[in-house]
């Protein structure tokens, strides 16, 4: 199992600035787009910390090395970036361009997407943060009901796929 570490802005904003030194020591250029807690640290100031950096990236394979090697040069988890999230993807993403250094362009999601991503992961427990950052991001986008909620996630993902229990806890949240 990998080891649980907790990266705040200002770390999670160093590691990719060593990355971005990294790639340029090897002539590579990457791209990052960075989804999930990250994004409520980076974006948001939502939590102080995250256990990793949830992204896709490309090429996915000099990125995931670069960052293991940055990873292990400053004590973190060579998975500190990381992207397994893949499977809460959507092809509609949307994202903003956060970081621009000469070798990394780092992208973060959009709160609609966020908020989507986090919808359909719904990981319920005291170690996820997702009720949390749902609840945040309906207050930081002044969403009015559940359904309104709702459409924004079918706006990324098939409404038949939002897992029950993400909207069971969407209409709780309303009904508070």
């Amino acid at each position: 199992m990998a080891e649980s570490v907790a990266l705040t802005k200002a770390e999670i904003s160093a590691l990719l600035h060593a990355l971005n030194d990294e790639l340029a020591a090897r002539h590579e250029h990457g791209e990052v787009h960075v989804v999930g807690g990250a994004v409520m640290c980076l974006a948001f100031d939502a939590r102080e910390s995250t256990r990793d950096v949830d992204a896709t990236f490309k090429p996915a394979a000099a990125v995931r090395a670069a960052a293991a090697r940055v990873g292990a040069r400053a004590g973190k988890p060579e998975n500190w970036l990381n992207d397994a999230v893949k499977a809460f993807v959507s092809t509609h993403g949307t994202f903003d361009t956060w970081l621009e250094l000469p070798n990394l362009r780092v992208f973060l999601a959009q709160p609609q997407y966020v908020l989507a991503m986090k919808c359909m992961a719904m990981r319920l427990g005291a170690e996820f943060h997702d009720l949390n950052d749902v609840r945040y991001l309906i207050r930081y986008l002044n969403i009015e009901s559940a359904a309104d909620a709702l459409d924004i996630v079918a706006q990324y993902f098939s409404a038949k796929d939002i897992p029950p229990k993400a909207q069971f806890a969407v209409e709780a949240m309303f009904a508070e």
